[in-house]
């Protein structure tokens, strides 16, 4: 009898051993995931006291120990317009008992600056209480992103609408005259020239928003043939010699050719066109150029103009970025030289820029041979 009492005291020892040492593993387990996550990790209390963190943590915040996080609590490091959002994760978690609660908020860095994470949490069980285990990832990236689509969208709903509307009032104003006039008269001549002009402006607004698309979506492809470039130049910037205003002069050679896509160079011509007349509108002679240098063909467009900041230089090929025009932002979707970057790009060239205050930019770019 002592014997059967004997062997059931140690079959419970040995369960609660074995549960100890599973629990032991466990917990073994969590910690290396926890300190080698390259994510940021923390666990808090209920109320919001750092616990734990792990090193890809102190490094997102900018600090060199941990020792310098643990023990103080998360809202330090979120700024005072920002503590709704863990009130609202305290509530979640410890309150309603969701075991999952995900939130996008701010956070300040040892330095100061300030950063956009996406905070996911969720609720545990520990011998003193539940507690949070949060990780946090960096989003600046795409929350900025997420901002520039935003205006971008309110950019391109004010520049589309502009053409339109303009058009819409021409059209108008030539269908009642017609009604009234049997012949064609000075005033109707300006009115269908005005019509041409927006359809134009439209016409590339659409055709910026279609290739940013493609692009976004890596669909944007080549069709490449070999053509005369001077005649590219000759048939591309027929709008702008429409306005009589402009002279563009062609100093490349008459009969040289190049292997392109010929509708991808022509959209980049024109981009580089337009930005010279809007940029350095006082400069009425627009230079392309055309010469072989090193295996490639290196093509031109220069200006006269004002030239541009050196500070602005670096910015001038990213998405969304366009330049202030007499102390106001430009018109344009400030994609034309995003887009005519990524057609050279997938050709296998490069595109540049150079620019001096007070004697004009030429921008560049190469298509191999």
């Amino acid at each position: 009898m002592e014997t059967i009492e004997s062997l059931k005291k140690e079959n419970a020892a040995l369960k609660v051993e074995t549960q100890r040492l599973n629990e032991k593993d466990r917990q073994n387990r969590f910690r290396t995931i926890f300190e080698y996550s390259r994510l940021a990790n923390k666990v808090i209390s209920p109320d919001l006291k750092i616990l734990q963190v792990n090193m890809a943590l102190v490094t997102l915040l900018g600090y060199d120990t941990k020792e310098e996080i643990i023990g103080t609590r998360i809202l330090d490091y979120s700024p005072s317009a920002d503590h709704q959002h863990w009130r609202s994760l305290q509530v979640q978690l410890w309150q309603k008992q969701v075991p999952f609660f995900s939130l996008e908020t701010r956070l300040i860095k040892k330095d100061g600056t300030m950063i956009w994470c996406q905070v996911t949490s969720i609720l545990f069980p520990d011998e003193s209480g539940s507690l949070g285990y949060t990780i946090i990832d960096d989003v600046s990236e795409q929350h900025q992103l997420k901002i520039h689509k935003e205006e971008f969208i309110s950019v391109a709903s004010h520049e589309l609408k502009t053409p339109i509307t303009s058009l819409k009032a021409n059209l108008q104003l030539m269908s009642r005259m017609l009604k009234t006039e049997t012949s064609v008269t000075d005033r109707l001549i300006k009115l269908t020239e005005n019509a041409e002009k927006h359809v134009i402006k439209l016409s590339f607004l659409v055709s910026d928003l279609l290739s940013s698309t493609k692009i976004e979506q890596g669909q944007l492809s080549l069709k490449k043939t070999t053509f005369i470039l001077k005649e590219l130049v000759d048939e591309c910037c027929s709008h702008i010699r429409l306005e009589g205003k402009y002279h563009i002069n062609y100093q490349g050679s008459d009969s040289y050719s190049i292997f392109a896509d010929r509708d991808k160079i022509d959209q980049v011509l024109v981009n580089l066109v337009n930005n010279a007349v809007k940029y350095a509108s006082e400069s009425l002679e627009i230079i392309i150029d055309a010469q072989p240098i090193k295996g490639t063909t290196r093509i031109s467009v220069s200006d006269k103009g004002k030239g541009i900041e050196p500070g602005h230089i670096g910015k001038l090929f990213e998405r969304y970025f366009r330049l202030a025009k007499d102390n106001n932002r430009a018109s344009g979707l400030g994609l034309g030289l995003y887009i005519s970057t990524e057609i050279i790009r997938l050709h296998g060239g490069e595109m540049g820029v150079e620019s001096e205050l007070g004697k004009g930019t030429t921008f560049w770019f190469t298509i191999p041979d």
